[in-house]
């Protein structure tokens, strides 16, 4: 089945049927958009990213829930406004086959006491609430490849709004819900899947350390909430089909529905994950389908990797914006200027910031570790093949050619600077500093 699939890609791909009706032109950019999104997913590690937040989820729920629903009392909603808002989120999280779930954290609940603990026990079950937050914060900002940079006490702070203005929200569509004429209210129907959605836009536009735009955001949070909806309905026709509740209550007696509760979250991870996957890919589109355009009629695309020279013109292009004053450069911009595979625009740079010769600024933005010109084209080049190269035997012949080209390159690129790409000729001189001090000096776009 996949091979009959990827050898309809690739022949619709590279021409060789017709895919001048718009069925097949929308198909083909359909595969497109799976073949990068399942690409960068196995970048990212989602599976492994989604059983990690699965066993936070597990572990700060009832802290959370705690802290959320003590904190809002002061906020002026009522017991059974709170009961209300509880069983709502419980149908919009847990799916059918797993209800025991929402009676066992009732109980929980019922038993917890948040003003016995005292100051330091308050603290201990906010911190451990939160560690679902930070984990979740962290897979979002790799997700979109930016560093967290958000202090210690802000992360907290958005923590604790995000744990007592949910419930009070939610309380609010309760009253505008109850004003609504009529027996039946579609509006109630609808309210879970408007709350998930919402929480996954909200999520994807403000969890990253960068600016996501509206629509990638909406694309990213209405895709994981429609399939969160098809998942807690498929997740319980499974464990019927399966009898997965049946075999384990033999095995974990009445505690059986923590295993299938541990499987659930880890499918709606994954799913969120998925979503915000899917709006990298949309904030990114021109440029990661553009490139995967031009990889699925490539019949070499398999066997190409950045080399020696592909580094030293990106090296290039870094010295050049930061000689111009620009700052450190981003790895989107140097992907649109040089036209280059992203997946070996990132190798390359990954290796030329391990051989010290590139550094990264507080955003994630690429500039020279050390004057540029300063340096000569032929050590760029054997500080890469240093790192990349396979190790030869000194007394093999490889060995000898390879010693020989590499004196006839360091010949040919022994000038300082001049593999800096220019307006003109002169190349200006950066002024003397520390090289940790040169990304404060020298902010992006100074």
């Amino acid at each position: 089945m996949f091979a009959w699939l990827e050898r309809l890609y690739r022949e619709l791909a590279r021409g060789s049927r017709p895919a001048d009706h718009p069925l097949w032109r929308g198909l083909l950019e359909l595969m497109h958009v799976v073949v990068v999104t399942v690409r960068e997913a196995r970048r990212d590690r989602l599976p492994v990213r989604a059983a990690t937040l699965a066993y936070w989820t597990a572990v700060a729920i009832v802290p959370i829930l705690l802290l959320g629903f003590t904190l809002t009392g002061s906020l002026g909603l009522t017991e059974g406004t709170r009961d209300a808002v509880r069983r709502l989120l419980y149908h919009t999280v847990l799916a059918d086959s797993i209800e025991d779930v929402g009676d066992a954290l009732d109980t929980l609940l019922a038993g917890a006491n948040l003003s016995a603990l005292g100051i330091v026990g308050v603290a201990t079950v906010m911190l451990v609430g939160a560690q679902l937050y930070f984990n979740a914060e962290q897979a979002y900002n790799d997700i979109f490849q930016t560093r967290l940079k958000r202090s210690f006490l802000l992360r907290i702070t958005l923590f604790y709004a995000g744990i007592t203005l949910a419930p009070t929200f939610i309380a609010a569509g309760f009253v505008a819900t109850a004003m609504l004429p009529g027996q039946v209210n579609l509006f109630g129907r609808v309210l879970p899947v408007m709350l998930t959605a919402t929480a996954l836009v909200g999520a994807i536009r403000l969890l990253p350390c960068r600016d996501v735009s509206w629509k990638a955001s909406l694309v990213g949070g209405v895709f994981s909430a429609l399939a969160f909806e098809l998942a807690k309905a498929g997740f319980g026709t499974y464990t019927d089909i399966m009898g997965t509740r049946d075999s384990l209550a033999g095995i974990y007696g009445s505690l059986a529905f923590l295993p299938v509760f541990l499987l659930w979250l880890y499918v709606l991870w994954l799913v969120v994950l998925v979503g915000v996957e899917l709006a990298w890919l949309v904030e990114h589109y021109e440029v990661l389908i553009g490139a995967q355009r031009r990889a699925v009629t490539d019949p070499f695309d398999r066997h190409r990797h950045p080399d020696a020279l592909f580094a030293l013109g990106l090296m290039g292009m870094i010295a050049r914006h930061w000689l111009d004053g620009l700052g450190p450069i981003s790895v989107d911009r140097l992907v649109q200027e040089s036209g280059a595979d992203p997946r070996h625009v990132r190798a390359a740079l990954d290796v030329l910031e391990d051989t010290g010769l590139l550094m990264q600024s507080e955003d994630k933005r690429y500039l020279p570790a050390q004057p540029p010109q300063s340096l000569t084209g032929a050590r760029i080049i054997a500080a890469w093949r240093q790192a990349v190269a396979p190790p030869v035997s000194e007394d093999a012949p490889l060995h000898q050619v390879i010693r020989r080209a590499s004196t006839a390159l360091e010949q040919v690129l022994d000038q300082p600077g001049a593999w800096i790409p220019g307006p003109g000729a002169e190349i200006r001189h950066l002024r003397g500093v520390d090289d940790d001090r040169r990304v404060a000096d020298h902010p992006p776009g100074a």
